[in-house]
């Protein structure tokens, strides 16, 4: 293959997330307990197997170079705090409020999360693998470099977004609302979309041909094409 070939080939469709991030740095962490993770220590820590009724983080707390694994929290707040470079696999949380917080290289595996509120976020490198989420509101969020890989979710509210590099391989989402969104290399291809809310949002966006074909009734209606057969 030459090399305008290569380019316009590499051209086609929506520009794949980058990750930066290699959790193989993480190493070395010092275990925690019940008693650190209470005490807010959240620093090149491991906790694993914890079970914690409320977890609370705000403005100003930072989580740094942390993994969490097996553990369950029945409530996590973490509005206006950060989340960098760290690793939550295998994570419970039924109830996440993180309106206005940051994360940043962050990956979540194997994971349930009930409602995620997550509006007014910045979210760069952040990748969900086999998670199962519920409700997600990112609306007026900034996310660039973000994928949700195998998951399901029941509701994906990105109105008034701003979404770069974001992709859904493999993941199945119930209700999309693209309202006002501002996309851009947003990739729904391999994703199984059952309703979209704000059809027009979804300029920029990348689909398959089957999804098109879905999808023709409701572009019909917004752009005022009568179908009669």
């Amino acid at each position: 293959m030459n090399a305008r070939a290569a380019r316009a080939r590499g051209s086609r469709g929506a520009q794949a997330p980058a990750f930066d991030f290699d959790e193989s740095l993480l190493t070395g962490l010092t275990p925690g307990d019940t008693a650190a993770f209470e005490a807010g220590r959240f620093e090149a820590i491991e906790y694993t197997g914890l079970a914690i009724d409320e977890w609370a983080l705000g403005t100003g707390d930072t989580v740094d170079g942390c993994r969490v694994t097996g553990t369950t929290v029945g409530s996590w707040t973490l509005r206006g705090a950060r989340v960098v470079e760290s690793v939550f696999d295998g994570v419970d949380a039924p109830v996440v409020s993180a309106a206005r917080s940051g994360l940043r290289d962050v990956e979540f595996r194997d994971s349930r999360f009930g409602s995620f509120e997550a509006f007014d976020t910045t979210w760069r490198g952040i990748r969900f693998t086999r998670c199962k989420l519920g409700f997600v509101n990112l609306r007026g969020a900034e996310l660039l470099d973000v994928a949700f890989v195998d998951c399901r979710i029941d509701e994906l509210d990105l109105l008034e977004a701003t979404a770069r590099r974001v992709a859904f391989p493999g993941s199945r989402i119930g209700a999309l609302n693209v309202s006002g969104a501002n996309l851009t290399d947003v990739d729904l291809r391999g994703a199984e979309v059952l309703e979209v809310v704000g059809m027009a949002g979804l300029r920029g966006a990348t689909i398959s041909r089957e999804q098109l074909q879905l999808m023709a009734p409701a572009l019909a209606e917004l752009t005022g094409i009568l179908v009669d057969d």
